[in-house]
């Protein structure tokens, strides 16, 4: 588990049952990231290269991940769950073919109303997410279809859109959303952690505008500490 503000690692163990027990009670709150990995049986030809290469990195693993908000004061127990039941083998399956149309979820949840939140948030992602994949299959199959008919300039335009991680289209539309919904709970702490990690450049602090004129003026104060360095 990691402690997303400052990178660092703040609990690890190997796991043998369903439940486990960490204290959280020095642990500041904010938002963490669980990490769940386990060595692979099967290799990818690249990752036989790489250890072959780099032998001390150890055995390649699967691994599924997810952050949360953790706040001892709202909430002592939180509980890891997924967006259906899956044995090992197709786990497995998904994660070594890494297919796209299928992808798995998982949250932490728990009774903390900053911890909803923050989930409530994740949901937003993940249909956008979604959205991005199924246009750009969409894409791709228009670029076979050029491929396929020798328009190689129109197939290099849109191989070019397929590389990038988000359609602007459809970025622009999350942008939008993040924005309507930052400013809608304005006054949560997970807001705030939010939109330090969605602002790190001249250019979100201008697409995020409006949350920061959003936030009152002692929250600016400590925002601006940060986003000084990029904004001379």
């Amino acid at each position: 588990m990691y402690h997303l503000n400052s990178g660092g690692k703040v609990f690890s163990d190997s796991l043998n049952s369903n439940d486990f027990n960490i204290s959280i009670k020095n642990l500041p709150k904010g938002i963490y990231q669980a990490v769940f990995s386990w060595k692979r049986d099967l290799l990818r030809p690249q990752d036989i290269e790489r250890f072959s290469r780099q032998p001390e990195l150890g055995v390649p693993k699967y691994f599924l991940s997810t952050t949360f908000w953790l706040d001892n004061e709202e909430a002592n127990e939180y509980n890891l769950s997924f967006d259906k039941v899956y044995n090992q083998d197709e786990l497995e399956e998904i994660l070594f073919n890494q297919v796209a149309d299928e992808p798995t979820h998982m949250w932490v949840k728990s009774n903390g109303l900053n911890n909803k939140l923050y989930c409530q948030y994740l949901d937003l992602l993940d249909g956008f997410k979604h959205k991005n994949r199924h246009q750009k299959d969409s894409l791709q199959q228009v670029e076979n279809y050029y491929i396929e008919h020798k328009m190689y300039d129109e197939a290099k335009i849109v191989s070019a859109t397929l590389h990038e991680p988000w359609l602007d289209l459809v970025k622009n539309e999350l942008i939008t959303q993040e924005i309507l919904f930052m400013k809608k709970h304005i006054s949560s702490d997970v807001i705030i952690q939010i939109y330090n990690f969605q602002v790190n450049s001249k250019q979100d602090f201008e697409r995020y505008i409006k949350v920061y004129n959003s936030f009152p003026s002692n929250i600016k104060q400590v925002l601006d500490r940060r986003l000084r360095h990029f904004m001379e």
